[in-house]
């Protein structure tokens, strides 16, 4: 699973019963942990949250995104 697919399920579905739910995926765990070496996210009171570098990550990712779908929309066959 991508790093922005699994940051974006972290900002909708903080809990990680909710999070195993909805990412229907083995190592999403495993992926967890490695964002949280990244500092790109957290655990509080039993829930992951997004770091404020986490939530820049999800953004910037979201715009490349954006930007590859609007240009691809614009480019003829």
């Amino acid at each position: 699973m991508s790093e922005a697919k699994l940051l974006s399920i972290v900002w909708r579905y903080p809990h990680p019963r909710a999070l195993a739910r909805h990412a229907r995926d083995d190592p999403v765990f495993d992926g967890l942990h490695r964002l949280e070496a990244d500092g790109l996210v957290r655990r509080e009171r039993g829930e992951y949250r997004l770091t404020r570098v986490g939530k820049h990550e999800l953004a910037m990712a979201r715009a490349v995104s954006s930007l590859i779908a609007r240009t691809l929309a614009l480019r003829p066959d």
